[in-house]
C-alpha cells in the first residue's frame, strides 16, 4: 500500500490542450498548468485557478461545494494513496517533450 498522501501537486508546461477543472477554459500546449494527482485521476489547473491546496474540495466550483452532491462527496480525502489496480510506481505531472 502507498503511503504517498492522496492528492500529489506538480507543475510545467502542457504538453497537449486540456480543460482547466475550475474555469473550464483550455490550457494550451506550451502553457504553464497545475495538477493534482490522485490514485485514479488528474486534474489539470491555470496556475491563477488553482486555490493552493493539495484537495480540490478547497476549489470554489469543486463538486464538493454543489448541493447536488450532499452526501456523495466526502468530507475528506483518504489519508493514503493505497493500492490496487490503479496504483503506479510514480505520481505527478511529468511533461517530456515528445
Amino acid at each position: 500500500m502507498s503511503q504517498q498522501p492522496y492528492w500529489t501537486l506538480s507543475q510545467g508546461p502542457a504538453t497537449r490542450p486540456q480543460t482547466c477543472r475550475e474555469c473550464k477554459r483550455l490550457i494550451p500546449t506550451n502553457a504553464p498548468l497545475v495538477a493534482r494527482d490522485g490514485r485514479k485521476i488528474r486534474l489539470f489547473y491555470h496556475p491563477e485557478c488553482f486555490s493552493g491546496d493539495a484537495d480540490p474540495r478547497t476549489q470554489p466550483r469543486s463538486s464538493a461545494s454543489d448541493l447536488r452532491y450532499k452526501g456523495v462527496v466526502g468530507s475528506k480525502a483518504p489519508e493514503k494513496k493505497g493500492a490496487g489496480k490503479w496504483s503506479v510506481e510514480s505520481y505527478g505531472y511529468n511533461p517530456s517533450p515528445r
